[in-house]
């Protein structure tokens, strides 16, 4: 029987591993909230866009419910705040040594996932790449193809295998020496971009090209950085303000996950993303008005969709 690879949460990101991994002729199963949504998948297939607009039609894929052996490896790219139920929902689904990789903004859930499946079988990740579900049945990937992966001790076999099977299925894989550094990075550039974005309603692109926007990103990105730092994390890379305005021009019409979220009337990873951030900043001292001020559109926002 041919190994399956199993992918936890079919949204943008999950989508786009997903026709990575079938465009390589691997078998993949999805697992998703409902049976119904794997049902509609594995039938339907989805239609995948390019950042050259072409489009092609990605079928073939399972049901995880349905699967008849365990997966043989495992891409969770569910919401932080869902790590620990989607850990639960897929275990008996993953075979006892395969890697399970774990492709989530912000910062904590790296612990959940420890627990649930060992250190040895996990990796932790991030993906540097603009994607987009414009309809149901869809997917757009705006630009960019860079996933980090992090070793951690005794991990090296499980990461070897993850490396090996993005790389095949034409991502651009990074192994970086400090999980804390990666993630602490992530969470910065996520920072600077995502609720602002959301909140004004606009594309990437915007955040670049609009003056007061660009300031106010940037202005974000100093006060995150200042707070990893503080924490004992600073930035992987001494050119952040360059990469993150370089990734708006790249991806101009890119809808980040937080207002892709508020678009469907989810919630956002705001707490997973600021949250950390701001506890760093308010525990040293170190001035941040502009996330707090960002964390409480987007904490309004989101109580707008209860109502």
């Amino acid at each position: 029987m041919t190994p399956t690879i199993l992918v936890i949460g079919p949204g943008a990101v999950g989508l786009t591993l997903a026709a990575g991994f079938r465009g390589a002729g691997a078998s993949v199963a999805v697992l998703g909230r409902s049976a119904a949504d794997e049902r509609r998948l594995a039938a339907s297939g989805f239609a995948a866009t390019g950042p050259d607009g072409r489009t092609t039609r990605v079928a073939g894929l399972l049901s995880a419910r349905a699967l008849r052996a365990p997966a043989c490896a495992a891409f969770f790219c569910v919401k932080s705040g869902d790590a620990a139920r989607a850990a639960a929902a897929a275990r008996r689904l993953i075979a006892a040594d395969a890697p399970v990789v774990a492709l989530q903004n912000g910062i904590g859930h790296e612990t959940k996932f420890r627990r649930a499946f060992g250190s040895r079988r996990t990796v932790i990740g991030v993906c540097y790449f603009a994607a987009d579900r414009p309809a149901p049945g869809q997917v757009r990937l705006n630009g960019g193809d860079d996933v980090l992966l992090a070793r951690a001790p005794g991990n090296d076999t499980a990461l070897a295998t993850a490396a090996g099977l993005l790389t095949t299925a034409g991502f651009r894989v990074r192994l970086k020496e400090s999980e804390a550094g990666m993630l602490w990075t992530k969470a910065a550039f996520n920072a600077a971009v995502n609720p602002l974005a959301a909140a004004c309603a606009v594309e990437s692109g915007r955040l670049a090209e609009d003056p007061a926007l660009r300031e106010l990103s940037l202005r974000a990105l100093s006060e995150a950085a200042a707070a990893a730092e503080a924490a004992g994390h600073p930035l992987d890379y001494p050119d952040m303000a360059e990469k993150l305005l370089a990734s708006a021009r790249n991806a101009p019409r890119q809808r980040n996950s937080m207002l892709q979220d508020l678009a469907a009337g989810r919630r956002t990873e705001a707490n997973a993303i600021l949250g950390p951030l701001l506890t760093a900043a308010r525990r040293r001292g170190t001035p941040a008005p502009t996330l707090e001020l960002l964390s409480a559109v987007i904490a309004r926002l989101e109580r707008r969709l209860s109502r």
